[in-house]
């Protein structure tokens, strides 16, 4: 692995490329290019699958967004729209490389990073083949699916109040990352990791819930005419599994759902879980982008 950057709109992008073994910078090789989740950096569960990638005999790009891990940008400041942006950065520097096929470019995004991924994937045609995992098709969905009527409507007068007061005052509520991790599976990855990393010592803006709300990848998975592979698992209480569905049946063929049983969003990083689904990626990569 080595550590490379590359520029996106202006900000320098932080990033690790993998090669694969027995390396011949004579030759063409496929790529995957990788999509971090939510808040997330490039030392953080991606190596292994990177790794898995490169050893597959793929070139691998794994990146920070702007604003988070050591790419430039203002900090924390999540906007799908600008993250979008970094992976269409990300696909044409990867395509730009002398060793890499540009007719051969895989898009992988766990997570938050799915939903980039899908969306991102349906505006670029460098873009050959998809896999996402853990991810949603509709941000206002996820967010809001637990709530009453009266709860949403104060829900998003509280947001509109604060839209309003940014407009005025330019000043918004900032919010410390563990924060805004609630679930008991995202307090247990915060917990096991932030003593480790530094990088997750920022504040996320609150209304980045509001550019979530926003965030609908159901509305541009329709429009992609290449193979589209979803990993989801039956008790991930992030992103729920009934919005895989949502996106299998949105999706074209070729296409595949891969649900996995018990498996909570995180544990899909290590051990079990990430041998089962890098081997179904793999194939997926071998027999679409290969």
């Amino acid at each position: 692995m080595e550590k490379v950057n590359f520029t996106s709109h202006g900000c320098s992008i932080s990033a690790q490329l993998y090669k694969p073994e027995n390396f011949d910078q004579n030759n063409k090789y496929p790529a995957i290019v990788l999509c971090h989740g939510f808040a997330g950096f490039k030392e953080v569960l991606l190596p292994a699958y990177a790794e898995a990638f490169a050893k597959a005999g793929y070139v691998v790009l794994n990146f920070d967004y702007r604003g988070f891990g050591e790419s430039e940008g203002e900090r924390g400041r999540l906007v799908p729209k600008l993250q979008i942006e970094d992976i269409h950065s990300a696909i044409d520097y990867v395509a730009g490389l002398d060793f890499v096929d540009s007719n051969k470019i895989g898009l992988w995004g766990t997570s938050y990073g799915g939903a980039n991924a899908i969306t991102a994937a349906a505006q670029n045609d460098l873009v050959k083949c998809l896999s996402v995992q853990l991810t949603f098709a509709n941000g206002e969905r996820v967010i809001t699916g637990d709530m009453s009527d009266e709860e949403k409507e104060k829900f998003i007068g509280m947001i509109d109040k604060m839209l309003a007061k940014k407009e005025k005052t330019g000043k918004e509520m900032m919010v410390p990352l563990h924060k805004v991790l609630t679930d008991e599976q995202s307090k247990g990855f915060y917990e096991r990791y932030s003593k480790e990393y530094d990088a997750f010592d920022i504040k996320i803006p609150f209304l980045t819930v509001n550019e979530t709300m926003s965030h609908k990848p159901e509305n541009y998975i329709g429009d992609l005419r290449i193979p589209v592979l979803i990993v989801a698992s039956d008790t991930d209480s992030v992103n729920p599994v009934e919005e895989s569905h949502i996106l299998y049946e949105k999706a074209n063929e070729p296409k595949e759902l891969m649900v996995l049983e018990g498996i909570s969003h995180y544990e899909c990083y290590e051990g079990e879980p990430l041998q089962k689904i890098l081997a179904k990626q793999i194939a997926w990569f071998d027999e679409y982008v290969k």
